[in-house]
């Protein structure tokens, strides 16, 4: 290789080659794409890296190929015939590369160029002048050995280094004749040794230059992926910050249900919301919270869940009550997602509660309010039925009265007609007393004063005394003067009223001895009073619908209807209820009780 005929043209090729290297790597040009496809053929390289090193190696074999022919041309014209066919075999050798290189062996290529440099450069040195300069050739050998098989598999890129070693230190000690040397002017080793110094320094430089781009593009492109994860990373921050105030911004409380171990990770503010310190539920386990934390009434459908999570959609929303530290329950909504693995296995469950049991609260106060009003709505029809009907009778009856009065003038019948009169306002009276009763239960709310027991029911008993004919009843008081109760004096008196003026009207005067019994007692904070009388008793049969509106029990009831059932709302606004007990020809006994209500 180190030949006299060495012209200064092969210089400027070899520089041209090593010129264009930059153009190669750029594939936004024409003459970028033809090289390309030249050396590695049209098939696809999803690997930067291993793109990269194949078009090193088929640049490395281009130059190889290049080379051999440019010897072979300079050996030509100065008449030189004796390494021809090594020249040509270096030709061969850079062709062959860019065919494995095509096809993709990209190892096999790797260790056929460089055993079949490294063989070729012995040869040439072995047949060279020592001074010629052929052993600077070792060193490219070596350099390529070390970059094609890069960091990854650099024991083999040591392995053929030193192999370059050991062939560069035998052709230089020993002389083995494998080519006979050809015969040289002693003024020509000069020139020959600066043409392979050139070339050798050009390929190794071609090296060099290739590993410090390489390097540049891993430094731009570790900066450029630095610059982007700091961008994800600002980006994740604000999305967690945003996330963060959301989830503030909800009260939600944050769950994590995983599946494997059967462990519940709860968050501070899932915590919070239940009335627990933050270093408590640390352990918190499926089993616990079915068991322990949700109401009974929600558990089967929870249990269905935590047992299948399949049941589950995903996204998932249910609603349930969840009890807090303090024992008490609260409704919470419950949304979700379910992870699942590759085979739909469940993995993880994932979701948040709000508490809501304001809303439910307010959700429940407003059907209980439709269904008061579908009741009240009904017993109006009711109401303006009965009530026409009952205010009719006596009308009638009073304008019946008022005309036999006028065609008659005796004394007697007249007193007669006017006491019969007298009975049918009294009538009209009670009636129209009931119904401001029901009316003002119905609208006004309540006002609760301390109210002693005992002297309510004397006063009543005593009003009722003149209004009506007593007929010599007795009044027992079974009744402590302390006992007191916190609630509305006035629908109190009301339910009094109606009882003890229903044990007057229906007493029972075959009796010899005929009593009315008023008892009462405290149970906690709740007072039970008892109106018993031994009158004229109800029949079984009436018994379940004496509390119904303008419901009369027997033909001789004097009444519209409306006092018993006064009597069972009137309760129910104080928190209290009312149950009869009656046998016919004994007498009833009607008990109803009367919660204390907070001071007002």
């Amino acid at each position: 290789m180190s030949r006299i005929a060495r012209k200064p043209e092969y210089l400027l090729a070899g520089y041209r080659e090593i010129d264009c290297f930059p153009l190669i790597l750029n594939h936004g040009t024409p003459m970028a794409s033809l090289l390309r496809n030249f050396l590695l053929g049209r098939a696809h390289i999803p690997s930067r890296k291993d793109y990269k090193f194949a078009m090193l190696r088929g640049q490395f074999a281009l130059i190889i190929s290049f080379v051999g022919l440019m010897y072979i041309y300079l050996d030509y014209s100065i008449g030189v015939h004796v390494f021809y066919a090594y020249y040509a075999a270096l030709t061969l050798l850079g062709l062959v590369t860019i065919w494995l290189n095509r096809q993709g062996f990209y190892r096999v290529a790797t260790v056929f160029m460089v055993v079949m440099v490294n063989g070729l450069v012995f040869i040439f040195a072995d047949s060279d002048h020592p001074y010629g300069g052929v052993f600077l050739y070792f060193i490219p050998c070596a350099l390529i050995g070390l970059i094609l098989f890069g960091y990854n598999e650099r024991a083999w890129g040591l392995a053929f280094c030193a192999l370059t070693f050991v062939l560069a230190l035998l052709a230089f000690h020993f002389d083995f004749q494998l080519v006979p040397p050809p015969v040289y002017l002693e003024d020509t080793f000069r020139a020959a040794f600066r043409i392979n110094l050139v070339v050798s320094m050009s390929v190794s430089s071609f090296v060099v230059y290739f590993l410090l781009k390489r390097n540049h593009e891993s430094e731009s492109s570790l900066l450029a992926s630095e610059q982007q994860l700091l961008e994800v990373t600002r980006g994740l921050k604000k999305s967690e910050e945003r996330f963060q105030l959301a989830v503030e911004g909800t009260r939600a409380g944050i769950y994590e249900w995983r599946f494997q171990t059967q462990e519940i990770f709860v968050s501070a503010t899932y915590k919070n919301l239940l009335g627990y310190a933050e270093n408590e539920l640390q352990d918190l386990s499926v089993q616990k919270y079915l068991r322990e934390m949700i109401h009974p009434a929600d558990a089967e459908r929870m249990h269905l869940n935590m047992d299948d999570p399949g049941h589950l959609s995903s996204p998932y929303q249910t609603e349930l009550r969840l009890k807090t530290k303090d024992g008490r329950y609260k409704w919470f909504l419950d949304s979700g997602v379910v992870q699942v693995d590759a085979y739909h296995q469940v993995q993880m469950i994932v979701g948040s509660i709000i508490d809501i049991d304001e809303r439910k609260k307010a959700e429940e106060e407003i059907n209980l309010k439709n269904r008061q009003l579908a009741k009240t709505n009904e017993e109006l029809d009711r109401f303006v039925y009965s009530a026409s009907h009952d205010m009719r009778a006596p009308l009638a009856s009073l304008l019946g009265l008022i005309h036999l009065s006028e065609k008659t003038h005796a004394p007697e019948e007249l007193h007669l007609y006017m006491g019969m009169m007298k009975e049918r306002i009294k009538t009209m009276e009670g009636f129209i007393k009931e119904v401001t009763d029901y009316s003002r239960n119905t609208r006004l709310s309540l006002t609760v004063t301390e109210v002693a027991v005992r002297p309510l029911l004397e006063e009543i008993a005593r009003n009722l005394a003149y209004a009506v004919d007593q007929r010599k009843v007795t009044l027992r008081y079974e009744v402590e003067p302390s006992l007191k109760v916190i609630t509305d004096v006035n629908r109190l008196r009301v339910v009094l009223n109606n009882l003890v003026s229903n044990a007057y009207k229906y007493h029972d005067a075959a009796k010899g001895e005929r009593f009315i019994r008023l008892s009462g007692f405290r149970q906690e904070k709740t007072v039970f009073i008892t109106v018993e009388d031994n009158g004229l008793g109800i029949e079984a049969e009436h018994l379940h619908r004496v509390f119904d509106m303008f419901y009369r029990a027997s033909v001789k009831s004097e009444g519209s209807g409306l006092g018993l059932y006064i009597v069972k709302e009137t309760l129910q606004k104080l928190g209290g209820d009312i149950s009869v007990t009656s046998r016919v020809g004994e007498g009833t006994a009607f008990t109803f009780s009367v919660p204390d209500q907070p001071l007002a």
